[in-house]
């Protein structure tokens, strides 16, 4: 209804009402007006009730949005956090959905709405500037040059934990996933086995920063983890930290994962769960075609060499792992004040690289770190500093069985 025609139904509104009150009868104010009487008595109810109205008619947006989340369930969100990182438990928005639930609070909000709630309040980690900066990314022209690996957490009807370790090789989109009740080195070793016996052994291994990988909170180690990769021939690249976003191969099949495979099941026991997990993996590997790509990972992988790591060899790997001649990567912000760290130990780059991406690497060979930038893709790298990187033991040749097991 335009301004015009609001306007006009407010005067006659307004003159209905001045002549019921010189007394003309409501039904000969209602042929004259071409209205009701009901109208007539309807607005002249509404001018006692509201004596200073103006007669226009009130706006029709609703009052109520019912898919909104409450102040009180925002003020909820906002306090578990803080709870959560006084007990120096995991923050994330799946930990705190898991604790809403226990708390039998309805309606719950999903993940990704608590997600929210918590960048609009400035508790994500990842509450970085975002300006535009070239992030540069490990090449994979072939299938097992890059595989990615994430842990999903997820918990059983019951209260049960489930960690779920999923590896994606980049070129393929193959993927492997197991299980296990902790993400733990123990864990994390078990399913790296699994993974290169089923995809094969990769040239470089991606992970996110997560302390089942990068060794937790001691500056300058070596994980076992990193150990375990350089013995048997891969790189390790860790990516930018608090950004998930970096590592959207996984992130891609986790969602996937979580869709077809996690919502069609309720599992209330751990024991259930690699059964149908293997079965959903032997139809992803054989039926299923991810978007961009022509055919599915076994039609990608058929004629490739790959290179799978028997068991064999797998029982030959020691479990006191030593430091193989080999290469460890990442890739990194640089802070305001012009620092990076790499294993938790900081190394100035300079502020005027604030925002920028770096590329670190290490030489267990040369013990050396160096530095390297690149201004956007195609252009040369430019090598910024290099830093003496001392390890505290003796760095040995990668075994002859799994050097030749790469190009």
């Amino acid at each position: 209804m335009s301004q015009l025609s609001d306007a006009d139904d407010a005067r006659l509104r307004h003159q209905a009402v001045i002549l019921f009150r010189e007394g003309q009868p409501a039904p000969e104010i209602a042929a004259r007006l071409h209205h009701s009487r009901r109208w007539v008595y309807h607005w002249v109810a509404f001018q006692r009730q509201h004596p200073h109205t103006h007669f226009h008619a009130a706006s029709r947006a609703p009052r109520h949005h019912p898919n909104r989340l409450s102040a009180q369930m925002v003020y909820r969100i906002v306090q578990l956090r803080h709870t959560l990182q006084r007990q120096r438990r995991p923050i994330g928005a799946r930990t705190i959905h898991h604790a809403l639930e226990e708390r039998h609070l309805r309606p719950c909000p999903s993940p990704s709405t608590i997600q929210r709630v918590l960048q609009r309040q400035g508790l994500t980690q990842g509450a970085m500037e975002t300006q535009a900066a070239y992030r540069p990314h490990p090449p994979a022209a072939y299938p097992n040059a890059v595989q990615a690996t994430d842990i999903v957490t997820r918990w059983l009807k019951g209260g049960a934990v489930v960690q779920t370790f999923t590896t994606v090789d980049h070129f393929t989109n193959a993927a492997y996933a197991t299980s296990y009740a902790h993400k733990d080195w123990p864990a994390t070793r078990t399913h790296l086995l699994k993974t290169w016996e089923f995809l094969g052994l990769p040239d470089l291994s991606q992970f996110d920063n997560e302390s089942a990988f990068s060794g937790g909170r001691y500056a300058a180690h070596l994980s076992p983890l990193i150990r375990l990769c350089l013995y048997v021939g891969s790189e390790v690249v860790f990516t930018p930290e608090y950004e998930a976003d970096y590592n959207w191969q996984v992130e891609t099949f986790n969602n996937f994962w979580a869709h077809q495979f996690w919502n069609k099941h309720r599992f209330t026991h751990r024991g259930y769960i690699p059964r149908a997990q293997l079965h959903f993996l032997q139809w992803y590997d054989a039926q299923y075609v991810a978007p961009r790509l022509t055919g599915t990972p076994r039609q990608l992988r058929r004629g490739a060499v790959l290179y799978p790591l028997s068991r064999r060899l797998a029982k030959q790997i020691p479990d006191a792992l030593p430091i193989c001649k080999g290469r460890v990567h990442a890739i990194r912000r640089v802070a305001a004040d012009g620092y990076v760290k790499f294993l938790q130990q900081p190394y100035r780059v300079g502020k005027r690289y604030h925002g920028k991406y770096v590329w670190l690497t290490l030489e267990t060979a040369q013990q050396t770190l160096t530095v390297w930038y690149q201004v956007q893709a195609q252009a040369d790298w430019v090598n910024l500093r290099t830093f003496p990187y001392a390890l505290d033991e003796p760095v040995r040749p990668v075994p002859k069985e799994f050097r030749r097991l790469h190009r």
